[in-house]
């Protein structure tokens, strides 16, 4: 099997480019140095160097994973930017990661097209699961025993719940009109030709998924402001239990793909 060296060398740079900053300065250049070794070792002696490739991006992808991890649970990351959604889209995509090496190496010899909309439901299913889940976790982590703020709209344990409960059932007026047969979801997804792109449908699948990301944040918010001020977790355990079942739901999704999709993972020619 022929290789292009260069592409895989920049490639090995590129994803050690991933670690955080501190890590990369203290040992990104010897992990360079050392995987140019190995692989010009492996390359002279022509053994195992598919299994080397494949084994070193994906114990190196494993590292960048639990190296960011590691900064979430120490309290290194700025409490602001676990919020961003750079953040969160970032540890979303080192999820999956895995996933797309083994989709690109295990069926390269079967010609398909690259399945872009089965990864990008998996990374919005474990963006909005980082989204919701990395403040909760830092607030706990970085709590203090100073007095809680004064509460605000978005921090209020009332107007959090109501809203994030209206949020979440938002979608169930849909399903309930189609059953009725007063609209047709089908129709709004796909367009009148299923089998053409319908750009509509998609943005529209989007506006969608985010009503229970901006659900599961809303009843976070007073878990993260008594957190912070170093109350309990269960401070307001209906707001936890909205959390926990959206979580629950968007982790399900996750499990549900990967289960659905191993095979094709694993190379089975014939497996959808």
């Amino acid at each position: 099997m022929a290789y292009n060296h260069k592409v895989i060398l920049l490639l090995y740079n590129k994803i050690l480019a991933l670690y955080p900053q501190a890590f990369r300065e203290q040992l990104g250049e010897s992990m360079e140095q050392t995987f140019k070794d190995l692989y010009n070792e492996k390359l002279r002696t022509k053994k195992e160097l598919f299994h080397f490739i494949l084994s070193t991006f994906l114990e190196t992808t494993i590292g960048i994973v639990s190296e960011h991890l590691l900064l979430i649970f120490k309290g290194a990351i700025m409490q602001g930017m676990l919020g961003s959604l750079g953040s969160s889209a970032s540890i979303s995509f080192l999820f999956i990661a895995p996933l797309i090496v083994l989709e690109i190496v295990n069926r390269r010899q079967f010609n398909e097209a690259f399945p872009f909309m089965l990864f990008t439901v998996l990374w919005l299913n474990l963006f909005a699961i980082s989204l919701i889940l990395l403040p909760i976790m830092q607030a706990r982590r970085t709590a203090s025993t100073t007095s809680p703020q004064t509460n605000t709209l978005l921090t209020k344990p009332s107007s959090t719940l109501f809203a994030s409960i209206a949020l979440f059932l938002f979608p169930l007026i849909f399903i309930l009109l189609d059953s009725m047969g007063w609209i047709s979801l089908n129709r709004f997804f796909n367009g009148p030709n299923p089998e053409q792109p319908y750009l509509f449908g998609q943005i529209l699948s989007l506006a969608l998924i985010s009503i229970p990301i901006g659900a599961g944040i809303i009843a976070g918010r007073p878990i993260i402001h008594t957190l912070r001020a170093g109350g309990s977790l269960f401070a307001h355990p209906a707001h936890l239990v909205i959390v926990f079942v959206i979580l629950f739901l968007f982790t399900m999704s996750v499990a549900g793909l990967i289960a659905d999709q191993w095979s094709c993972f694993m190379g089975v020619q014939f497996c959808d």
